[in-house]
């Protein structure tokens, strides 16, 4: 049985809780507010933007995910949530070091737009203030002393979140031509390839600094619609979706992930889908 700290016991990292606890762990979720957490999961009310509550952590932990959200979608939001956040848990941690740190990441730290294939050796030159912030706090992590693994998930779908879905309901379209690739991964695959990984530093097995946490298959936005379209069937009719040109179109590989053993739950955005619309009602 492992000592876990989750820092952000929001959807994924309060599933994830509760799928260690599962597992037979000893789980801590710190969040800002007193909302109970999953049964089995202490709750750690605290703010990673504000060192003077994190004085008291009851070490020592075997792990420690950070798995925040920044309330604010502002650049300064995310320097202190991302970057100030980690730094100040880690300062927390410095004299009872767990043996593995993972931090929460996305691939707004990616620059590429024109259809490329990324994967962990791709350069990260990101020009918005979410994808700099991100890498900054990445870069925390991996140069502090401590043992550390960024996670970087793409496109993030399931229970609650359903903006591709009310797209295709109201009509959204894209042209086929030029494509637009996306990427995106399940909500509970990130939370399995979290604990994949968990389990992983547990058993003494090697994780590397970097992981990209994508399904098997990019899609173009298009194709995506279109399937959900026909798949819900009663639909408004078409029309565009805005500010086209200002979204991510890129080409997410999971190779390093499925090459260390990690098998998808829904290794498609259809197969996730059709479970999601189901479960909706909407087929």
């Amino acid at each position: 049985m492992a000592r876990i700290l989750i820092v952000g016991a929001g959807d994924i990292g309060g599933h994830l809780a509760e799928n260690l606890v599962a597992s037979g762990h000893d789980v801590w979720g710190m969040r800002r507010s007193p909302k109970p957490l999953a049964h089995g999961v202490h709750l750690l009310q605290a703010d990673v933007a504000d060192p003077e509550t994190l004085l008291d952590l009851p070490h020592p932990f075997d792990i420690v995910v950070y798995s925040i959200a920044s309330p604010v979608f502002s650049k300064e939001g995310y320097h202190t949530y991302y970057v100030k956040g980690l730094k100040n848990i880690l300062a927390a941690l410095k004299d009872h070091p767990p043996k593995h740190v993972f931090f929460v990441s996305s691939t707004s730290v990616y620059h590429q737009m024109h259809g490329e294939w990324v994967d962990e050796s791709s350069p990260t030159e990101p020009v918005s203030f979410a994808g700099k912030e991100m890498l900054a706090a990445e870069q925390a992590l991996l140069n502090s002393r401590m043992a550390g693994t960024v996670v970087r998930f793409t496109g993030i779908y399931g229970p609650g979140r359903n903006r591709m879905i009310e797209q295709a309901r109201h009509g959204g379209h894209c042209d086929p031509e030029p494509e637009i690739w996306t990427n995106r991964i399940h909500r509970d695959d990130c939370v399995g390839v979290l604990a994949f990984l968990i389990q992983r530093v547990l058993d003494g097995q090697a994780v590397d600094p970097v992981y990209l946490a994508t399904d098997h298959e990019p899609a173009t936005l298009f194709d995506v619609l279109e399937w959900m379209k026909d798949r819900i069937g009663d639909v408004d009719s078409d029309h565009d979706i805005p500010d086209m040109q200002r979204r991510a179109n890129r080409r997410c590989s999971n190779q390093r992930l499925v090459a260390a053993g990690y098998q998808f739950a829904y290794p498609n955005f259809r197969e996730g889908y059709d479970k999601q619309l189901s479960d909706m009602g909407l087929i």
